[in-house]
């Protein structure tokens, strides 16, 4: 750890000694009025007091829970912080959550106070407590124009008001310095690819022990910059909201998704964190970028690629790298390299992906363009990451070495078992779901399938529960196969299927611009997309996507026949949880009769 760096027994220890160390340091960057603005510990202390000040009038003390529904902006990070020096637990609920889902969550959680982003947050609480025929306090992040039963939400401006009262702050620090390690951090509720959300209690411990690990491994410094964008619900989001507390690092705040690449420039951050979805993503529009070009521009980039794979392997390998192929690589870089890491702003030194599987020849693309995707392996009842790839130690195809003091070990059936500081302590009010995940001797059953290579990298296969079984007895990886087909710029999502059945097939959703792009250059006429979609030609194209696929896979999970839906996998649809994770179950009996028509 460097000289910035701090540390203690509890979030709230190593809070005071931040704000005591680097008080007019910049504790976070947010868009104010058309540029990036710095905000110090020193002023983000005085909203915090001002927010404990309104807590006690609220009769809100240790061990009470508040929930949080918003997406990711300083508000959120203001709130929590507070909530994590006060013993008021955190309960995060994804801005994307149904009605019905933020009703359940605040209801078991018996939270007492909900902060909420905005008008349309407001109207979906109206929504719940209508459902659970009771109200709670409710603080606007931005000024709402509706009220929820007659009461107008209070406004966080009001709510958090500076406090420099010096009895305020004897109060709120000598609450937190009672804090415990093995206190109540926060309850958070995994997402959901089946049944009810389980609430996940983590401790200060467990984040502690996240933390460190991922400050060793990772060298963070003073000088890194992360810009951030991932929902502080996701705890992969929520981990990177506090390494800045911890490391001194410097957090900066997207606007949203959509302003991502224009941020990207604007603050031209050195760690970036995200999921797979934001890494595919780009990709697909560099895909698109190059193919709109000629065919000498278009040969310049291939071969760029296929030198800067070729290093990336021997570097993956631990290989030095031969000179004649070093100067290739050198020409690539300037050629080609350089230019998609501008796409990133320039000064990019580790990416970190988690929270899905990312496929290895993707890792293995932005590796050759000079961009580490550092993959990692957790869960929330992790605390985010156990196991990750280093930037100077790091294998293709799996999730790193394991962090901190976290042991693996693995069950008859392939089943990752894990235990360490970062593992949860049970399921909230839950006790059967908590037995069922612990084993007697008191390691933690991950509910993934996996490996350990010779050289120690733990390899994620599938999970226990999705794993296909053919009719011939053939155990298959749907989400292999499903990240490979997504490695096509014209497929948006897929979802594979073939348990017990003779065959494996897919249901693809596609990306419509590269569609509509393909069918222009084409000259292929059509009146609407749908029409697009069923012109024999985009079958032969896509025909030949999945036999490009298929030359990766063994011949039993090689993909027979497909079927194209009239609409992507959605969250709002139920069809994908808050973190893009696709529910198979629901989605496989939502579209039966499709899958039945390939059979």
């Amino acid at each position: 750890m460097t000289s910035a760096t701090v540390d203690g027994k509890t979030i709230s220890e190593i809070y005071f000694k931040r704000i005591r160390l680097t008080p007019k340091n910049t504790a976070y960057s947010a868009k104010i009025d058309g540029s990036y603005k710095p905000v110090t510990w020193e002023t983000v202390h005085s909203q915090i007091l001002g927010i404990y000040h309104s807590y006690k009038k609220l009769g809100i003390q240790a061990g009470d829970r508040v929930a949080i529904l918003s997406n990711t902006r300083p508000e959120w990070l203001i709130a929590d912080l507070t909530n994590l020096c006060t013993g008021v637990i955190t309960i995060p609920i994804y801005q994307s959550n149904t009605a019905e889902d933020v009703a359940y969550l605040i209801d078991h959680s018996e939270s007492k106070l909900v902060f909420a982003e905005d008008e349309a947050m407001i109207k979906k609480l109206e929504t719940a407590f209508s459902l659970l025929k009771r109200s709670i306090t409710v603080v606007s992040f931005s000024d709402p124009v509706s009220k929820i039963n007659g009461t107008a939400p209070i406004l966080f401006s009001e709510f958090a008001v500076p406090s420099k009262s010096k009895t305020i702050e004897a109060e709120f620090k000598k609450n937190a310095e009672s804090i415990l390690p093995d206190n109540i951090a926060s309850i958070v509720y995994t997402s959901g690819t089946t049944g009810q959300p389980k609430g996940v209690v983590l401790s200060h411990y467990n984040f502690l022990g996240e933390l460190r690990a991922i400050i060793q491994n990772f060298s963070f410094s003073a000088e890194d910059t992360t810009l951030a964008f991932l929902p502080f619900a996701h705890i992969l989001g929520r981990v990177e909201s506090l390494i800045p507390l911890m490391a001194g690092t410097n957090l900066a705040f997207a606007e949203n998704i959509n302003t991502l690449p224009q941020n990207l420039m604007e603050i031209k951050p050195t760690v970036l964190v995200s999921v797979p979805r934001i890494y595919e993503k780009i990709f697909a529009k560099i895909q698109s970028e190059v193919a709109a070009k000629p065919t000498f521009n278009q040969s310049i980039f291939n071969w760029a690629v296929e030198i800067g794979r070729k290093v990336a392997r021997l570097n993956s390998e631990l290989q030095s790298i031969p000179i004649p192929l070093a100067l290739k690589y050198k020409i690539a870089d300037q050629l080609v390299f350089s230019k998609i890491r501008e796409k990133f702003g320039g000064n990019i030194r580790i990416t970190v992906s988690g929270g899905a599987p990312l496929s290895a020849t993707l890792c293995e693309f932005y590796h050759a363009a000079g961009i580490k995707i550092i993959e990692g392996y957790g869960l929330t009842e992790t605390t985010a990451a156990i196991a990750v790839n280093r930037p100077d130690d790091f294998s293709f195809g799996t999730v790193g070495k394991s962090m901190g003091n976290i042991e693996f070990r693995f069950a008859p059936d392939g089943e990752i078992q894990t235990r360490g500081d970062m593992v949860f302590r049970e399921y909230y009010k839950n006790q059967s779901a908590t037995a069922e995940v612990f084993t007697d001797d008191g390691w933690f059953c991950t509910g993934d399938i996996g490996e350990m290579t010779q050289r120690g990298f733990l390899k994620i296969t599938d999970r226990k529960k999705e794993l296909i079984k053919t009719s011939g007895g053939k155990y298959i990886a749907p989400q292999k196969l499903e990240n490979l087909l997504k490695g096509s710029r014209f497929i948006s999502q897929a979802m594979v299927h073939g348990d017990r059945e003779k065959y494996v097939v897919a249901l693809l959703t596609l990306n419509e611009a590269e569609i509509k792009k393909w069918g222009t250059t084409e000259s292929i006429a059509y009146d609407s997309f749908e029409a697009l979609t069923k012109n024999p030609q985009l079958q032969t194209l896509l025909e030949k996507e999945i036999e490009t696929v298929n030359t990766q896979l063994a011949n039993y999970e090689t993909i027979k026949k497909f079927r194209i839906l009239p609409r992507d996998f959605t969250i709002e649809a139920g069809e994908l949880t808050p973190s893009m994770k696709l529910k198979r179950k629901v989605c496989t009996e939502r579209y039966k009769d499709y899958i039945q028509s390939l059979y």
